[in-house]
């Protein structure tokens, strides 16, 4: 599949309004990845072991829950992609997970979640500080996976993104309390929460090539691919059946987040930025009611806000595809174009 073809793909996906099916495609990746895209499905618990409970608990509730592994599965496709299979990889792909689960365990904490995955969330099963410390926990075993392989540059990048996260994390606290949010503000914090962990994730396995050439163009992939998340994530907010989202329809507005649809809205019409500032004063004390969030997604509805919001994921994806151009055709690579295109399809 060459790139004309793709941008054909996305540009008739958006016009038929399908969702495409990241879940499906994600069946066909199994399909392509044969066992290790399973081994590392089995690996992942015994990753999290501890003698000392419930440190194990809290990410094994987790992955009991289920969830896509899209973070692994780039793992083993950018790997793939420059020929390269086996145990140092399925190590990196395994890490790469968990670090996700980390990032969730602390999540939940900061954002006070009592679901994740239509789940009571560790921090409900156990505490806080058990989740915050499970988190800590799996942490340390990504990196001691990471450091096992042969290559340097994955540690390196490793650490540079743990650091990207917790920046990202402490701007996105920061952002519920500031006056004003730009989409730029946001844009910072999904680079660096989002993005940072989806490059690395597409960079990791191909370093064991020593093709810098492909090992760049997959961290391009990833990292607009990362954003393409986000934005596909924020929308869904407002539009996803809850079963389908594995957390609370609109959370993210109730807890007062700026999120890119709400950003939009408020450039497109300024009135509504006080009805968004009293929304996040009382999600920051009382809690909004569900009066004032419907209210107020009502008002951002009749703006273009959402649609202004697809485009901009729909463009992240096709750079993603683009980002791909000097890899030579595989079936590796048309994988990484099945999911930027259908990740877009499904908010179109």
């Amino acid at each position: 599949m060459n790139v004309h073809q793709v941008l054909t793909t996305l540009e008739n996906a958006q016009e038929r309004g399908v969702d495409a099916g990241v879940d499906a495609h994600l069946a066909r990746l199994r399909s392509l990845l044969g066992d290790d895209l399973q081994r590392v499905e089995e690996d992942l618990p015994r990753y999290l072991e501890s003698t000392v409970y419930p440190l194990a608990e809290t990410g094994q509730h987790l992955v009991a829950a289920g969830g896509k592994r899209i973070r692994p599965a780039l793992v083993l496709l950018g790997a793939l992609v420059t020929g390269q299979r086996g145990e140092g990889v399925r190590r990196l792909a395994i890490a790469g997970e968990l670090v996700h689960i980390a990032t969730l365990l602390h999540d939940d904490v900061i954002d006070d979640a009592p679901l994740r995955r239509n789940a009571p969330t560790p921090r409900v099963v156990w505490s806080n500080t058990a989740s915050v410390l499970g988190g800590d926990y799996a942490l340390t075993r990504a990196l001691d996976l990471v450091d096992s392989v042969d290559r340097p540059e994955p540690l390196r990048e490793a650490i540079a993104t743990l650091r990207a996260l917790v920046e990202g994390e402490i701007l996105q606290v920061g952002l519920r309390t500031r006056e004003r949010v730009l989409t730029r503000d946001y844009f910072d914090v999904a680079e660096r929460k989002t993005a940072s962990l989806f490059r690395w994730c597409c960079r990791a396995g191909a370093h064991l090539s020593g093709d810098t050439r492909a090992v760049d163009a997959l961290g391009d992939y990833g990292a607009n691919l990362g954003i393409c998340f986000q934005i596909v994530d924020d929308v869904l907010d407002f539009e996803a059946r809850p079963d389908a989202l594995g957390k609370a329809l609109l959370a993210d507005l109730a807890e007062g987040k700026p999120t890119l649809p709400v950003l939009l809205a408020l450039e497109e019409a300024p009135e509504l930025q006080k009805a968004f500032d009293d929304l996040r004063q009382r999600a920051a004390h009382d809690g909004a009611s569900d009066e004032d969030i419907t209210r107020f997604v009502g008002d951002l509805k009749r703006t273009r806000a959402l649609q202004h919001a697809r485009r901009l994921g729909t463009e992240r994806a096709r750079s993603a595809v683009d980002a791909l151009t000097p890899l030579p055709e595989s079936e590796a690579r048309d994988a990484l174009v099945r999911i930027a295109t259908s990740l877009a399809a499904r908010v179109h």
